[in-house]
C-alpha cells in the first residue's frame, strides 16, 4: 500500500505509524481474545486450568506488544529513510552550492514541501548564478578602466589599510601586492600625504595636497583625497563594484573609506618652469639692447647728433643692437615653428658639398675681419636625406659659432664624411674650447658658456637649441666633443640617400 502523493513529510510519517500498528493489532486482538474466550469457557473448571489460561494470554499480549513495536520502529525507520532521502539530496545540493557551484541544480522530486524547496533553491540558485555573473563582469569592467587610468587610484578602508591601488599609482610610487592591506605610511612613506589622508578623514570637503614621490626618478603628484560614501548613500551597483575592488582582500567592504586620485604634474610643472626661465631668458636679452637704443637715442637727442663723430658713433650702436635685436626676434620665431611642429621640412636627395660651400662663401668676410682661417673638405659625397634651406640654418649656426668664439687667428675646418650609411659633417675649431661642465646644457635655449662674451658678440643663445631642433627633424643626430686649449667639434650625423 503506498501513501497519497499530496501529503507532507509529517503526514506520512502519522500515516506510516497507523498503519503499522493496524496491521500488527488486528491478529494480537485475535489472540488475546480467543485466549480470553477459552477462559471464560473454562469458567467451572479447576483454579489450575484458569490461572494456565491467563498466563497464557498474558503472554500473547506480552508478545503482541512486542511484536507491535518492532514493527512500528521497522515501520518508522523505512518511513524516515524514505522521507528523508531527499532532505538529503537536498542539503548536498546546499552544500555545494554554498562552496560556490552554482553549476547543479536541486532534483524536483517528490511532491509537497520538498518539491517547493527544491524549486526555491533552484531559483536562489540561478539568481545567485546570474548575480555572480554580472559583479564579475562590472569587476573586470572596473579593474580595465583603472589601469588603463594614467592617474593613480588608492582606496583605503576605515582604517587607513589600502585596500586598491592601481597599475598607474604602482608605477608612480614603486608599489608591489604586498602594499595591500597595508598602511599609506608603511608603503609609501610620505609624511605629505600621510597628513593629507588624516585630515581627509576628519572633514567632508576633499584635502589637495601636492607631493613628490620616488628617488631615482622623482615625480610631482597633485593628490585628491575624499571620503568613500557609505552604504547607506550609495546605489546597489556602487556598493557591488567596491565590494568587488576588495574582494580578494581581507576587510574589503563598503565600509566608509577613502579615495586618493594622483595626477602626475611633473611635465606640466617643468614646462612651468621652462617658460617662467623662457620669459626672464627673453627680457634679458631684449632689455640690453632696447637700453642700449633708447641711451644712444637719448643721447643724440641731447646734442649728440651736432657732433658728427659722436653721432657716428650712437648711430652705430643703435644699428649694432637694432640687428641684435632682429636676429634675436628672428631666432625666437624660428625656434616657436619648431617647437609648435609649425615647421615642415621637405626631406629629399641633396649634394651637401654645394650647401657648404655656399655658406662658407657667406661667411667668408665674417672669418677675413677675425683673421680665421676657413678650410673645406667635402669632396667626393654621396647626397643625404635632408632639406636644403634647414642644413644650411645648421652650417651657418656652427660655422659662425666657430669663427666667432673660435678667437681671431684661429682654424675652423669643414669637414664632410660618408660612413655606415650616413653622411657625417664635423664643424671644429682650435680655439679655447668649452669647459666639460657645460657641455650637457650646451643646446638649451639661452645657455651661455661666456654670457658676458657671447651678448659682445651679438650672439641671442638661441642658434645651437635651433640646430639641434632642426637636425632631428631630418631624422638625425649632433653631439660636441670639446677639450679645454685644444678646441671644440660639433659632429651632424644624417641618413644617406637611397
Amino acid at each position: 500500500m503506498r501513501l497519497p502523493r499530496g501529503l507532507g513529510i509529517g503526514a506520512k510519517l502519522a500515516a506510516g505509524t497507523a498503519l503499522a500498528l493496524l496491521v500488527a493489532g488486528v491478529p494480537i486482538e485475535h489472540l488475546a481474545a480467543r485466549d480470553m474466550e477459552a477462559a471464560l469457557l473454562a469458567e467451572h473448571s479447576p483454579r489450575a486450568a484458569v490461572d494456565a489460561a491467563l498466563l497464557r494470554s498474558r503472554r500473547t499480549l506480552l508478545l503482541g506488544m512486542g511484536t507491535v513495536i518492532v514493527v512500528a520502529v521497522s515501520v518508522g525507520a523505512a518511513t524516515a529513510f524514505f522521507v528523508t532521502r531527499p532532505i538529503r539530496r537536498l542539503t548536498r545540493f546546499a552544500q555545494a552550492m554554498s562552496e560556490g557551484d552554482l553549476s547543479t541544480r536541486a532534483p524536483l522530486r517528490g511532491s509537497g514541501e520538498l518539491r517547493q524547496l527544491a524549486r526555491a533553491l533552484n531559483h536562489l540558485t540561478s539568481e545567485l548564478s546570474r548575480s555572480s555573473a554580472e559583479v564579475r563582469t562590472e569587476r573586470a569592467l572596473l579593474a580595465g578602466i583603472l589601469d588603463g587610468m594614467s592617474e593613480g587610484v588608492l582606496v583605503l578602508d576605515r582604517d587607513g589599510r589600502i585596500l586598491l591601488a592601481n597599475r598607474a599609482l604602482r608605477a608612480m610610487a614603486s608599489l608591489g601586492e604586498s602594499a595591500l592591506g597595508r598602511s599609506v605610511i608603511e608603503s609609501i612613506r610620505n609624511a605629505r600625504l600621510t597628513e593629507a589622508i588624516q585630515l581627509a578623514g576628519k572633514r567632508d570637503e576633499p584635502v589637495d595636497v601636492e607631493v613628490e614621490l620616488g628617488r631615482a626618478l622623482p615625480r610631482r603628484l597633485l593628490v585628491r583625497v575624499s571620503r568613500r560614501k557609505g552604504p547607506e548613500r550609495l546605489g546597489h551597483d556602487e556598493c557591488e563594484a567596491i565590494a568587488a575592488w576588495g574582494a580578494d582582500h581581507d576587510g574589503a567592504s563598503a565600509e566608509p573609506g577613502l579615495i586618493a586620485v594622483f595626477h602626475d604634474v611633473t611635465d606640466l610643472r617643468r614646462l612651468e618652469t621652462i617658460r617662467t626661465d623662457f620669459v626672464a631668458n627673453v627680457s634679458h636679452e631684449l632689455r640690453t639692447p632696447v637700453t642700449a637704443i633708447s641711451t644712444a637715442a637719448e643721447t643724440l637727442q641731447l646734442g649728440a647728433l651736432k657732433d658728427p663723430h659722436e653721432a657716428a658713433e650712437f648711430v652705430d650702436v643703435i644699428d649694432r643692437h637694432a640687428k641684435r635685436l632682429r636676429h634675436l626676434v628672428d631666432d625666437l620665431l624660428d625656434l616657436s615653428r619648431i617647437e609648435a611642429k609649425n615647421l615642415r621640412l621637405a626631406l629629399s636627395e641633396l649634394d651637401i658639398a654645394p650647401a657648404i660651400e655656399h655658406v662658407t662663401q657667406l661667411l667668408a668676410e665674417a672669418a677675413r675681419r677675425r683673421r680665421v682661417t676657413l678650410t673645406v673638405d667635402a669632396s667626393a659625397l654621396p647626397p643625404a636625406r635632408c632639406d636644403r634651406r634647414a642644413i644650411e640654418q645648421v652650417l651657418m649656426n656652427l660655422l659662425d659659432n666657430a669663427i666667432k668664439y673660435a678667437g681671431e687667428g684661429a682654424h675652423v675646418t669643414v669637414k664632410a664624411r660618408s660612413a655606415d650609411q650616413q653622411v657625417t659633417i664635423a664643424v671644429a675649431d682650435d680655439g679655447p674650447g668649452i669647459p666639460p661642465h657645460h657641455l650637457g646644457r650646451i643646446f638649451e635655449r639661452f645657455y651661455r658658456v661666456d654670457a658676458g662674451r657671447s651678448r659682445d658678440l651679438g650672439g641671442t643663445g638661441l642658434g645651437l637649441a635651433i640646430v639641434k631642433h632642426l637636425v632631428e627633424l631630418m631624422n638625425g643626430s649632433i653631439e660636441v666633443e670639446s677639450a679645454i686649449g685644444r678646441g671644440t667639434q660639433f659632429t651632424v650625423r644624417l641618413a644617406r640617400a637611397g
